[in-house]
């Protein structure tokens, strides 16, 4: 996390309390996450399995997971749920102003933002 002096100490406390009431799962896009506790196993099995129709497409989709979760650290970075502020200030921590994403909505969110940069903090005015 970048700029970690701009949340407030008990932020892990205020992000859990976030993830749990969300269940480990993305508010826009309904992918369920991996708590820190969880092993990389049953817990993504609803949401896999509609990924693969064809039993062979299903096969090899599963032996694709089971060697990245073997090797991959990657893999548990995709089923990690984050808390984004809604206003893009860290230092708002209200409840309203705090949504679990997974990591791919929460980066999608912030692909306009550059990091924790205010909008109109990097702007340039040019004279003609």
């Amino acid at each position: 996390m970048k700029n970690r002096d701009r949340y407030p100490d008990d932020w892990d406390e205020i992000a859990l309390r976030v993830k749990q009431s969300a269940n480990w799962t993305c508010s826009k896009c309904g992918q369920i996450c991996l708590s820190p506790d969880d092993k990389l196993s049953i817990n993504l099995c609803p949401t896999i399995l509609y990924k693969a129709i064809h039993p062979l497409s299903l096969l090899l989709f599963w032996l694709i997971i089971i060697q990245q979760w073997l090797t991959d650290k990657s893999v548990r970075t995709k089923y990690t749920l984050t808390v984004h502020h809604s206003d893009y200030d860290p230092s708002n921590n209200h409840e309203s102003n705090l949504i679990p994403l997974c990591s791919a909505c929460h980066l999608y969110l912030h692909r306009g933002q550059r990091g924790n940069i205010s909008p109109g903090q990097l702007k340039l005015e040019l004279e003609v």
